[in-house]
């Protein structure tokens, strides 16, 4: 039977994340918007690690909320709400804890989860993506050489987010030059490993709070206990984080497009125009109509796609479809918002150029939209 209805956790989840977001991160979203890559702020991150919402994947044996996927994902939209950047930094930290939680050994999990819920707040990153290899992972160059009971990594990994303020990061390299996928292998790697270094730091037209970066390697040297999982399955669980994640990401979307929706349904209900307020002209209540339809349909995917990840059911094509459609709804929303709102919507000090900013990136992250419909394809 299907039942739409949270229940008072999920409900009480909601209501914590949102009274954080309104005190701590909603009036200070254009000041780290502003701020740019080129400068992070802890105090964001603080307020998420103090209420243990930093990683809320992680298990509660490791000192995590233990959250799942639907819970979540209402977190997400939450933060997406307040500052999409901040919830990208949420996203990041899980995305780089999951390859743990799903393949680790009992050792790595003891010593590296509890990081990402201290009350102290301790990020993560994931280096995946390079200047030359982006959604054909396979075509990655960064090696890792085995020897002496090391693994030596060397090459170059860019648009890390959280790269260079992690206290580790989780890296997938390929072990020979035949690029195929039994050869990737991912290992855990601590902030002061020799041979780390941070390259440039990418500023971005969106996201500008999730500080993103290149990463440098030069034969930098990994114990092999820092490698998750068996030889030969590191594409195995690194598909399942990226299916998982994005799920996730379509509720960060859905929270960007609810936002600019609220905000130009309350401009519409204020601003005034040929003698009554805009809302009541059909062409502006049937925008923000289609808008609210929109935001809802593609939360309810998110809810889809979360609750079959949650039950153990096959989730890869609705995980695609929800990041789709959280993307699409972001851009759209936004869009429409700004038409609403007129000349006033373009302006810094309004908020809605900064949402329509950071919606665009969405249909990029997690492996871009083009890619999500080429996964669902293969799933026909």
């Amino acid at each position: 039977m299907v039942d739409f209805s949270l229940t008072p956790e999920q409900e009480q989840l909601i209501e914590e994340t949102r009274a954080l977001a309104l005190k701590h991160i909603i009036p200070i979203a254009g000041k780290l918007d502003h701020a740019g890559d080129d400068h992070f702020d802890f105090g964001p991150v603080q307020v998420l690690a103090g209420n243990n919402l930093l990683t809320p994947n992680v298990p509660r044996e490791f000192g995590g909320r233990g959250l799942n996927h639907l819970a979540t994902s209402l977190v997400a939209e939450e933060l997406g709400a307040a500052c999409a950047g901040v919830a990208t930094v949420m996203l990041a930290n899980m995305h780089a804890a999951t390859p743990i939680i799903l393949a680790g050994s009992p050792k790595q999990k003891q010593t590296f989860l509890p990081l990402l819920t201290a009350s102290r707040p301790n990020l993560a990153a994931l280096a995946l993506t390079e200047p030359e290899a982006g959604s054909d992972v396979v075509a990655m160059s960064t090696v890792a050489v085995e020897k002496d009971g090391l693994w030596e990594i060397s090459g170059e990994k860019e648009f890390v987010i959280n790269g260079g303020i992690a206290s580790f990061t989780t890296l997938f390299a390929m072990t020979d030059s035949r690029k195929d996928k039994a050869g990737m292998v991912a290992v855990i790697i601590p902030q002061d490993a020799p041979g780390f270094k941070v390259g440039a730091v990418r500023n971005k037209m969106g996201i500008r709070y999730a500080r993103t970066t290149r990463l440098l390697f030069n034969q930098t040297p990994v114990p092999v206990d820092l490698a998750i999982g068996p030889k030969g399955t590191a594409y195995l669980f690194l598909m399942q984080t990226f299916d998982r994640g994005r799920a996730i990401s379509g509720a960060v979307g859905v929270g960007i497009a609810r936002a600019a929706y609220e905000f130009a349904l309350e401009f519409s209900k204020q601003r005034h125009q040929f003698g009554r307020p805009i809302f009541s002209h059909q062409a502006v209540s049937f925008a923000l109509a289609e808008m609210a339809t929109r935001i809802e349909s593609a939360r309810l995917m998110v809810w889809k796609a979360c609750w079959l990840i949650d039950h153990d059911l096959d989730y890869t094509m609705a995980s695609s479809m929800a990041k789709i459609a959280g993307s699409q709804v972001a851009q759209y929303a936004t869009a429409q918002a700004m038409d609403i709102c007129g000349g006033r919507g373009y302006l810094k000090d309004f908020p809605l150029e900064k949402y329509l900013r950071d919606a665009r990136a969405l249909s990029l992250l997690e492996g871009t939209n083009h890619i999500q419909k080429a996964v669902i394809a293969s799933q026909l």
